[in-house]
């Protein structure tokens, strides 16, 4: 066996590791395959079963053969498409995602059949949790099997509602097109022409969100051309409408193909001996039946993936993903196997009337699933380390490029502003005011106040006894973070007053002190939280502070909102800093008169 003996390279290595090794259980649905079923109805009963060739026969023995040959062998299963209905066909799909590699026939009705059940069946599956590695078996449109290739991805493709142009700007390019369309007679068809379906594709594969990467293919090179010879030349200043248009204009000609259900991002790539298609939870290649025996499936297969070039981080998840399935038990057993900490967690866990039953879960949650990283981490950095190791060795430019990325985006504003926000914040996982809460207090008619909770986490526990006459409110240091601009917040990040804050969907800079000015106080206000801090909906609960109205002092009441949790080594940064402030000693200095 030449192709399983292939000597493979250090990168070839870490991708088997990753995506071959862990294959356990394969199941091949073909029509023309003998299934189990089919053979002990035969022997039942000669005239009914099973009735194919012998070539068939002899691919399920070959494929039987090399899984048992393996030093892990596959548990191999066979279902045979023949006779039943499409929508029994699309209930297989459950039972297939269960298994580590499906071996798919494209046409389960012979030649009659233009792969929709197939299809049907790969949408099904892209819908699931389960990531899925298909190896699509087909003879081919005669010997085409770049047709298998293209239906399949427009069969996992949606309508991309971005490529459509909102009115204004469409009436005003068909009114430009029109005028030169007027002057050069069926230019509008011969630029739709260029946009093939292959081109199509490339374009939402290779260019996510934006159909201007048409311009730097050769077909749109040629738009291009035909666009700098427009005699409208003062209407049509921007090619880009031009190139969302054409792109829309192919999806609607392609629309009956697509999937109804948005299946993520698919992204396509072919060369003479190599294709593959890629979706979030799917991984396909096509292969050619009469040509290519079951003893080659997985180094095609692997070189499928290498060619779609997974990055670093893809393989590293993806490596961390077969070690819970295959180390997550000797993990969990080693666990549980700490009486004494378990003792503890369990009767926190079991806790009557916790302060905090939110809490409580996500405690519970972040303590078993550090446990359980701590015991798998030993391989994982083994494999990091190689991981690193090879694609060190390659261009640092090269490998962003082929990851989709650019090098010099790592220090793009956009980048550091997610990065920073990650970094500093997470979830909320409290059902009650806390340290680093963030908060939004709304004013009628004015924008939006943003404050930060600035108390010990031990004084806001909400039940706990208090001397302040405060009858069911939870007394609070709050102080008011102030609005920056990006370029000043990223300039100085490490001085560790500003704050990168995820506000409906964009990320937002704020500061500590009042323009970022590190020479300035803090401004803090003592407010109370009714209901001891208790959210009353989900991250919402009722303020109140004391503020001096003609001479009198007076209770405002606000309805406010947490809208992000800074992550503890952050907040107890701000509460040291306000801490520090508060404690000031007064020693009695003057300063010189000016």
């Amino acid at each position: 066996m030449p192709e399983a003996a292939a000597i493979l390279t250090d990168h070839d290595q870490l991708i088997k590791e990753v995506f071959i090794d862990p294959i356990r259980t394969v199941i091949a649905v073909d029509d023309e395959y003998p299934t189990l079923d089919s053979l002990i109805e035969k022997e039942i009963d000669n005239t009914k079963g099973w009735s194919g060739s012998a070539d068939d026969v002899q691919r399920v023995q070959e494929l039987l053969g090399y899984a048992r040959s393996k030093p892990n062998p596959w548990l191999v299963d066979v279902h045979d498409g023949k006779d039943v209905p499409p929508a029994a066909e699309q209930k297989l799909a459950p039972h297939l995602q269960h298994s580590d590699l499906l071996v798919l026939d494209y046409h389960l009705e012979g030649h009659t059949d233009h792969g929709e059940r197939a299809i049907e069946i790969l949408r099904a599956l892209a819908a699931n949790e389960h990531f899925n590695l298909v190896v699509v078996y087909t003879k081919g449109y005669q010997g085409d099997f770049n047709r298998v290739v293209r239906e399949i991805a427009l069969g996992l493709t949606s309508m991309d509602p971005e490529l459509v142009l909102p009115a204004d700007e469409e009436s005003a390019l068909l009114v430009d097109l029109d005028e030169w369309e007027a002057q050069e007679d069926g230019i509008s068809q011969k630029l739709k022409e260029e946009i093939s379906t292959d081109t199509y594709l490339e374009v939402r594969s290779r260019f996510v969100g934006n159909p201007s990467g048409l311009c730097g293919l050769e077909e749109g090179q040629r738009i291009i051309a035909y666009w700098k010879t427009r005699p409208n030349k003062d209407q049509m200043k921007s090619k880009e409408p031009l190139a969302k248009w054409l792109l829309n204009e192919k999806q609607k000609t392609l629309a009956e193909q697509f999937s109804k259900n948005n299946l993520g991002n698919v992204q396509v790539g072919r060369s003479e001996e190599i294709n593959w298609i890629r979706t979030d939870k799917l991984f396909v290649t096509v292969l050619p039946k009469e040509s290519c025996s079951p003893i080659q499936f997985e180094n095609r297969l692997m070189a499928a993936i290498k060619a779609s070039n997974p990055s670093p981080h893809r393989l590293l998840l993806t490596k961390m993903r077969a070690e819970i399935d295959q180390r997550g038990l000797a993990a969990e057993t080693a666990i549980l196997g700490n009486r004494h900490i378990q003792t503890v967690w369990l009767n926190d866990f079991l806790n009557q009337a916790p302060a905090d039953p939110k809490a409580v879960i996500v405690n519970t949650i972040n303590r078993h699933w550090e446990a359980l990283g701590d015991q798998l981490h030993g391989s994982l950095d083994d494999f990091a380390s190689q991981l690193q190791q090879v694609f060190a060795a390659y261009d640092k430019s090269a490998v962003f490029s082929l990851c989709g990325l650019k090098e010099a985006d790592a220090n793009s504003e956009v980048s550091l502003k997610y990065f920073n926000w990650y970094s500093t914040t997470k979830p909320i996982d409290r059902s009650h005011l806390t340290t680093g809460h963030i908060i939004q207090i709304n004013s009628a008619g004015n924008a939006p106040d943003y404050w930060i909770c600035l108390s010990p986490a031990c004084d806001m526990v909400p039940g706990r006894q208090r001397t302040q006459r405060v009858i069911g409110s939870l007394p609070f240091v709050a102080v008011k973070l102030h609005p920056v601009t990006i370029d000043k917040a990223l300039k100085n990040a490490t001085k560790n007053v500003f704050l990168f804050l995820k506000i409906a969907n964009s990320i937002e800079t704020y500061c500590f002190l009042k323009d970022g000015d590190l020479t300035k106080n803090p401004e803090w206000e003592q407010m109370y939280a009714q209901n001891s801090g208790r959210f009353e909906v989900e991250n919402k609960l009722r303020l109140s502070s004391v503020i001096e109205d003609g001479g009198c002092l007076k209770v405002t009441n606000y309805e406010a909102t947490i809208v992000a949790q800074l992550r503890s080594e952050y907040a107890l940064n701000f509460l040291q800093r306000i801490g520090v402030f508060l404690s000031r000693p007064g020693l009695g200095i003057n300063l010189k008169s000016r």
